[in-house]
């Protein structure tokens, strides 16, 4: 009897790209099995001044196994016209529209070149915010990703560019205004 062993080689797509990826140092949280909520994975992600690119967030999504490198705000200068900003069942552009139409709009914030001002001045500066309820689940977080970070590659096969995904994480729209002073 002869036996043989194959290896099955796991494919790994990194977002925006494994540039930014450093393994040995960094922490992965995989959305399958952690217990944090959004809010605590959100916490957790490093400043581009401090710990940037030390947190990856990994899930597999029936096909290839996926890691994104998040962003969050940390006092930049991002112009607020480059960002596509999305929940778990809408896009927040225009008139607001439902997931459903996440690939009509990604495209056109990816393509838009300059031609809407409120939408990205081109595919470079482009980024995508993902902003859930902050008690929602790793496995939640993972719906949106997985949704997101296929739609992203069927467009960029689409248009054959070498554009990146960029994904912030943010919950301070859930984040309650503070009440105006006393009319005096």
């Amino acid at each position: 009897m002869i036996f043989s062993c194959q290896e099955k080689m796991i494919k790994i797509q990194y977002y925006p790209d494994d540039t930014l990826y450093t393994e040995k140092n960094a922490e992965i949280i995989r959305l399958d099995t952690t217990k944090l909520n959004f809010k605590q994975i959100t916490d957790k992600i490093g400043t581009f001044y401090n710990r940037f690119g030390k947190l990856v967030v990994e899930f597999d999504d029936g096909k290839v196994k996926k890691r994104v490198i998040p962003f969050v705000f940390d006092g930049g200068l991002i112009k607020e016209r480059n960002i596509l900003e999305i929940t778990s069942d809408s896009i927040l552009i225009d008139d607001r529209y439902p997931i459903s139409e996440l690939k009509r709009i990604l495209k056109r914030h990816y393509t838009n070149k300059n031609n809407i001002s409120y939408y990205s001045e081109s595919p470079y500066n482009a980024l995508v915010e993902v902003t859930i309820d902050t008690n929602k689940s790793g496995k939640e977080l993972k719906q949106v990703l997985t949704n997101l970070t296929s739609t992203f590659d069927e467009i960029k096969n689409e248009l054959q560019d070498s554009i990146k995904l960029s994904i912030y994480f943010d919950y301070s729209r859930q984040t309650p205004r503070p009440p105006r002073p006393p009319k005096e």
